[in-house]
């Protein structure tokens, strides 16, 4: 096992523990814009941001991948029993450090995963007028493609 691979595992929680956070201040605001102004742009930024960090999560997949393979130790990433089995190979002093930073990623996972679902309950609840502002943006949208396309501008000097 090397050295520095409990190091490197904290590291690796401490980053995914950072896109948690920056993922569920995003539901906040996802909720933000669905309830306080029913803005369908606002939200569609917002996913599009979303998409940006959850891209950033898989990759951190991968750097999760290449140290557990350092380590010598089989198994998954979640399955029952590995996170045990990793802490237990480490030495003390960094099993109990690595151990409460996996503590707080799990607890700030699972926030986020009960926000996204009441996040997901409100859009719901909201859908059929966003629906019908995302129709109003598209039409809008289109008439200045087709009064574009027609020879007018849609800057003015």
């Amino acid at each position: 096992m090397r050295d520095d691979l409990a190091a490197r595992l904290k590291d690796l929680l401490s980053e995914e523990l950072g896109l948690y956070r920056t993922l569920r201040a995003m539901v906040s605001r996802e909720l933000e814009a669905i309830l306080l102004n029913e803005d369908m742009e606002e939200l569609l930024d917002i996913l599009q941001e979303k998409d940006a960090v959850i891209f950033r999560l898989q990759l951190l997949v991968d750097s999760w991948q290449d140290a557990l393979s350092d380590s010598g130790l089989q198994g998954t990433r979640g399955a029952d029993g590995f996170w045990e089995q990793l802490l237990a190979s480490l030495p003390e002093a960094h099993s109990g450090e690595l151990s409460q930073a996996l503590q707080e990623t799990r607890a700030v996972a699972e926030e986020l995963t009960r926000a996204e679902a009441s996040a997901q309950e409100e859009l719901e609840r909201h859908l059929s007028g966003l629906r019908e502002k995302l129709a109003a943006m598209t039409r809008g949208r289109e008439a200045v493609i087709g009064y574009t396309k027609m020879g007018g501008s849609t800057f003015v000097s």
